[in-house]
């Protein structure tokens, strides 16, 4: 079976997103022996019956279960893996949510390679399924944040050194920064090559690389026409990144595609200027 970023390993898995909508601010480590009893209540019921359609209310579904004896990995009892190929998920009456849905981080982490994929799951050595699914806890939520090109080449120049991954928020000045990392990974991505990848190592970096994306941010909102009717940014036919810029960062709601582009221009060229003052 392919390492995911649900089901990285026997030990754990990732339960964050099922069911499919959470309360803002929801946090499984707050009720964790209610869960348990839950789940333990849910895995034993659904042994015992075969249920037809049965829609979930509430927070709570009925599918979401243990999936070894060791009650270690937690996922949906429904699944076509867990049901030899056979998906039986619309029994709790979602849609197709269920089977469409997949966190930002899932997509970012499914783009490494499978070196690249084992050297940032090192992150999470040590943590239980209810520890690894929560983002307040798992770092590779906020690292996958920056992107796969970035997190490649990363993997790629420290390949040498096993034990690299487990260390690299300390050694790696850089992922101090406060900054939102979906919204600066166009950013960072422009910036770091695999020549250059060790200025994440260095807190002058981080300093500058933090007034650069501040500034930006400031700017560019100041040049959006700020029209009603214009479409929304994240729809636009343009690079995903610097659309997470423009939206996440830059709080641009709605721009048409030649005011993104030339948008677009005068961030690589503000990046262009700011690389070669690195040199």
């Amino acid at each position: 079976m392919p390492v995911t970023l649900c089901a990285p390993d026997q030990n754990k898995s990732c339960f964050a997103c099922c069911p499919p909508i959470r309360p803002p601010g929801y946090e499984h480590l707050q009720y964790p022996n209610e869960i348990k009893r839950l789940l333990r209540e849910n895995t034993a019921s659904l042994r015992k019956t075969d249920r037809s359609l049965s829609p979930i209310t509430g927070f709570s579904c009925w599918a979401l279960g243990y999936l070894d004896g060791g009650f270690k990995r937690i996922g949906c009892l429904l699944h076509p893996s867990q049901n030899h190929g056979d998906d039986l998920r619309f029994r709790v009456d979602y849609g197709d949510k269920c089977s469409r849905e997949s966190c930002v981080e899932a997509v970012i982490f499914a783009q490494l390679s499978p070196a690249a994929k084992d050297f940032w799951l090192r992150l999470s050595d040590g943590l239980d399924s209810f520890s690894y699914s929560s983002r307040s806890v798992n770092p590779l939520f906020r690292i996958l944040g920056w992107g796969a090109p970035v997190l490649t080449l990363i993997a790629a120049a420290e390949k040498e050194d096993a034990s690299a991954a487990t260390s690299i928020l300390e050694t790696h000045s850089f992922f101090k920064t406060t900054l939102s990392p979906r919204a600066n990974a166009y950013l960072l991505r422009v910036l770091v090559t695999p020549a250059n990848v060790d200025l994440l190592r260095k807190a002058p970096f981080r300093g500058r690389f933090e007034e650069l994306s501040g500034r930006l941010c400031r700017d560019l909102p100041l040049k959006a026409p700020g029209s009603s009717s214009a479409p929304y940014v994240h729809s636009l036919p343009m690079d995903s990144d610097f659309l997470d810029f423009l939206r996440l960062g830059c709080r641009i709601a709605r721009l048409d595609e030649e005011e993104a582009a030339s948008m677009k221009e005068v961030t690589d060229h503000e990046l262009a200027r700011f690389r070669n003052e690195l040199v």
